[in-house]
């Protein structure tokens, strides 16, 4: 991956040799690679500018700035075939230079983390947030409309089936109007197709590669995900013979519980929970 970016808590951005947008930050050595969730071809991973990069390292990810942490999106243009185990397959060309890390995926990024950490040595301790042993019949129900709302170009509509879905509480009443005002400047992909393939991904993990996974790993979830429910939250720590933390919110438990799911993560990666 290349070294172009500026260190420090502040955010600096980059494209790796294999086409993986990232932005690194922190001020640790100890290497926290995030990987994005199912829509991130509609997130802001591409745009190196200001106000993302202090979302990512003021907001998002401040509770690890003691890291070397690197959030790293999926190239453009996903190959039509594209599964969690091929896009694992990319990521280990972009993240070879990186060495062993602790890796947390998000829904879709937790499926290619569990491929990453079960068919290379480039893990040393895996956290699946939202991700669990596969999408639940709503979770499947839902991923396949997003998929063809994308294949429509009907992105704006998209961005509001993804908030009213994924979050509980406040914010699944307070964001949609807000993205109804904001429509007309969300993102679009910059590769038609992508959000398609990543949902398909999401739509062919059942979880099955999570019994190869032998590096320590903790599953995070939230109690009311609509999307992976808690029975596949369950189901992903017996296989994996892992720690399981659920947290009030939904899919996007992340955000929603931002605070709480870095104390349990942070306990983790010092020892503090059992695996």
């Amino acid at each position: 991956m290349g070294e172009t970016v500026h260190r420090g808590l502040s955010a600096g951005y980059g494209v790796a040799p294999t086409g993986h947008p990232y932005y690194r930050f922190g001020s640790g050595e100890r290497p926290l690679v995030v990987l994005t969730g199912v829509l991130d071809a509609l997130g802001p991973w591409r745009d190196p500018g200001r106000v993302t990069r202090r979302l990512l390292a003021d907001y998002y990810f401040r509770a690890y700035r003691e890291f070397d942490v690197r959030v790293v999106a999926r190239p453009p243009g996903l190959s039509s075939d594209a599964d969690a185990a091929s896009i694992a397959a990319g990521y280990a060309d972009a993240l070879a230079a990186v060495g062993p890390a602790t890796v947390l995926g998000v829904s879709l990024g937790g499926a290619v983390g569990a491929h990453l950490a079960a068919e290379t040595d480039l893990v040393d301790r895996l956290v699946l947030v939202s991700c669990g042993a596969g999408l639940g019949p709503y979770g499947r129900q839902t991923v396949s409309r997003w998929r063809d709302l994308a294949a429509a170009r009907r992105y704006r509509t998209l961005h509001l089936d993804f908030v009213r879905s994924v979050y509980a509480g406040w914010r699944r009443l307070v964001l949609p109007p807000l993205y109804r005002v904001g429509a007309p400047v969300l993102p679009e992909p910059t590769a038609h197709g992508d959000i398609e393939r990543s949902c398909a991904a999401m739509l062919g993990f059942d979880g099955a590669v999570l019994s190869e996974v032998s590096v320590p790993t903790l599953v995070v979830g939230g109690r009311q995900d609509p999307l992976v429910p808690v029975d596949s939250q369950r189901g992903a720590a017996r296989r994996l013979d892992a720690p399981l933390a659920l947290l009030p919110g939904g899919h996007g438990v992340y955000e929603e519980q931002r605070s709480s799911v870095a104390e349990v993560v942070r306990s983790f990666l010092e020892g503090d929970l059992g695996n």
